[in-house]
């Protein structure tokens, strides 16, 4: 495996929708630098455990339990993107197969046939770097902000603009969580941002955009730094076919796509063009990005003038405004107590699935001997029962104490999860 291999991959892929841990992140790159630039079809792509191991940093004792565990979300986790030439919302798995061959310590891969259009014969609206790049990162969202990077600098575009729903989704994260920004700026967004200034001296600076003076954050403005040597990391791009929208002459072409959205408001030919002229770019898509969050609109083209003039105010919402922060503070508490739970209860299926698999392979001589060791601790009444398995709960626990097992902060590495002080009281209490 060559570090210095190039990862190749269509833009639709980098703006996908799917939420991956770090070390599956790094897999499906790993693979991806294999692709050689004539292939028509998938291969299957081998790898010696160990190997891959190292080559992902795994510090576990052992790597076969937790590389069988990756791979088997790679095959159950979904990406969704589009594909504009047909038309599609395309929902696949990531790998369609793992295959481990017992005794010889080797893993064979493959990709879903459905990636193919975004991994296989690129011509163009593309991106490519160096593996070695995102190999070195730790973080579980750096990956996913050094690629947006790369792929906006490779368009010529230094800023773009996400709304919180498309960045979400984006990066898979749930309608609920995150419910304060706060908490995704101190746990995702700053995380990787610093790690790429680290680890590869190109970052970005970002800045929220809010509804009106003080109001809810409702997008974040991205401004990417530029590159200047890509002798090594070369990206190409080229746009995708486009859908036909109002020629305006004199205009570039991203701002075809303002126009587009601007028409599907009801905003006609005439006045859409008008407003492209007096407006920003930015100023433009905060208030359609306002417009669209509405939900009982039934004149959004007007709706959208009045925030274009700053003239629009909810006074319903400034009346509740204060309920419903407090609502919402309970509400993350809440929320966040929830995702511990369900963090310790992962835990405990993750320690539990690795002890089983490692108890899998403990001579017989030694699990009689344990047997033994374990009955002299059990009542008397108990020692009747001679037939003592793994199944058996206590006898489990007696086995757990004798293995090396991953520890917590392997797991929440693993995850990409960082506990709060506050939330490894919750999870001591659970």
């Amino acid at each position: 495996m060559d570090n210095k291999a190039l990862v190749v991959q269509s833009n639709r892929l980098i703006e996908a929708k799917y939420r991956l841990s770090i070390e599956e992140q790094k897999i499906v790159k790993i693979l991806i630098s294999r692709i050689q630039k004539d292939d028509k079809d998938f291969q299957d792509y081998e790898f010696h455990v160990k190997d891959l191991a190292e080559l992902l940093g795994m510090n576990y004792d052992n790597p076969y339990v937790v590389l069988r565990r990756i791979t088997k979300n790679l095959i159950t986790k979904p990406l969704e993107f589009e594909n504009p030439e047909k038309n599609e919302l395309l929902q696949a798995a990531w790998l369609s197969s793992a295959r481990y061959r017992t005794g010889a310590g080797i893993v064979s891969l493959r990709f879903d046939p459905l990636l193919k259009p975004l991994l296989l014969e690129l011509k163009s609206y593309f991106t490519k770097y160096e593996l070695e790049k995102i190999l070195q990162f730790r973080g579980q969202y750096s990956i996913r902000f050094f690629e947006f990077r790369k792929s906006f600098i490779g368009r010529n575009k230094h800023e773009v603009i996400f709304t919180l729903k498309k960045l979400w989704e984006i990066l898979g994260l749930k309608k609920d969580e995150y419910k304060i920004f706060r908490d995704f700026k101190n746990r995702a967004l700053e995380p990787a941002r610093l790690e790429l200034l680290e680890k590869t001296g190109k970052s970005f600076t970002w800045e929220p955009i809010k509804q009106g003076r003080g109001g809810k954050i409702i997008s974040v403005r991205f401004i990417f730094d530029a590159d200047t040597d890509t002798t090594n990391e070369v990206t190409q791009a080229v746009p995708q076919p486009t859908v036909a929208t109002p020629q305006v002459h004199g205009l570039p072409d991203e701002v075809h796509g303002i126009l587009k959205e601007l028409l599907a408001l009801g905003i006609t030919n005439k006045v859409a063009q008008e407003m492209v002229n007096q407006h920003t770019d930015d100023h433009l898509r905060v208030a359609i990005a306002l417009t669209n969050q509405q939900t009982d609109l039934k004149n959004p083209a007007g709706f959208l003038i009045e925030a274009l003039n700053g003239e629009w105010r909810n006074s319903k919402q400034e009346q509740v405004k204060k309920q419903q922060h407090e609502r919402q503070v309970k509400d993350d508490v809440e929320a966040r107590k929830k995702n511990v739970q369900q963090l310790k209860r992962r835990f405990t299926d993750f320690r539990r699935a690795a002890a089983e698999c490692a108890y899998q392979e403990i001579p017989e001589p030694l699990i009689q001997q344990w047997q033994d060791e374990f009955m002299q601790t059990q009542p008397a009444i108990l020692r009747r029962n001679k037939v003592i398995g793994f199944e058996n709960p206590r006898f489990r626990a007696f086995v757990m104490q004798k293995l090396s097992l991953p520890k917590l902060e392997d797991f929440l590495e693993q995850e990409g999860v960082q506990l709060q002080e506050e939330e490894r009281t919750w999870w001591n209490q659970l």
